[in-house]
């Protein structure tokens, strides 16, 4: 019978295949793996909130429209309105002006709100838990392979069962990286100032 090619779907299959890696058995629920399993779930919703909310995760970025925007009742750091960040938010990235192709500058995170001289036709872009059945597979086991490196700590003594399971880390990063880096097309860079000094610095007579 041939085996079904799929990536993981859930939560469970992750840390099941994590506490594989460090030498426990694997479980189809968190309570049947037992202390560790529940230590590894543990471990696990800080690790995966972490990741997405800080770095720039392709398939973890939604959009909000801002529908909401309101007045302050005081002032703060000369800002006049605010927009209450979503629950889902882990990092805001930026906020884009609708009527412009560019980014807007004035606004700042406060507490649980954004800080904004605008109060319309504005689009919030963060990033964003997503479920393990929408992450891409290189994704799926560089969380694999992060979690085991964190359970490894409490359960060998073997410093090259450590170090194998940092070099898989390292490597499924890396591969992480790539693949969501080819969800965009190549452009050309918009600043390049070491370029443009070089570029004066032989107009003017130097290096000859």
């Amino acid at each position: 019978m041939p085996i079904a090619i799929a990536p993981p779907q859930t939560d469970v299959e992750i840390c099941s295949a994590a506490c594989s890696l460090v030498g426990k058995s694997s479980f189809n629920t968190i309570e049947a793996g037992g202390p560790f399993a529940r230590d590894a779930s543990i471990f696990y919703g800080t690790l995966v909130s972490a990741e997405l909310g800080s770095n720039r995760w392709r398939f973890a970025l939604k959009e909000d429209p801002m529908a909401i925007i309101t007045t302050l009742v005081t002032q703060v750091d000369g800002y006049q309105y605010y927009w209450e960040l979503p629950a889902d938010c882990l990092m805001l990235l930026k906020i884009i002006q609708n009527n412009t192709r560019g980014s807007m500058n004035d606004w700042q995170v406060f507490g649980d709100r954004v800080l904004l001289n605008a109060k319309q036709n504005q689009t919030a872009i963060y990033c964003r838990n997503v479920p393990v059945s929408k992450w891409p597979a290189p994704f799926a086991l560089y969380i694999v392979f992060a979690l085991a490196d964190m359970l490894s700590l409490s359960v060998t003594n073997s410093d090259r069962m450590v170090a194998r399971i940092q070099s898989g880390l390292q490597e499924w990063h890396a591969r992480a990286l790539f693949a969501d880096g080819q969800n965009s097309p190549v452009r050309a860079m918009r600043s390049r100032p070491w370029i443009n000094v070089r570029n004066a610095f032989i107009t003017r007579g130097g290096g000859r």
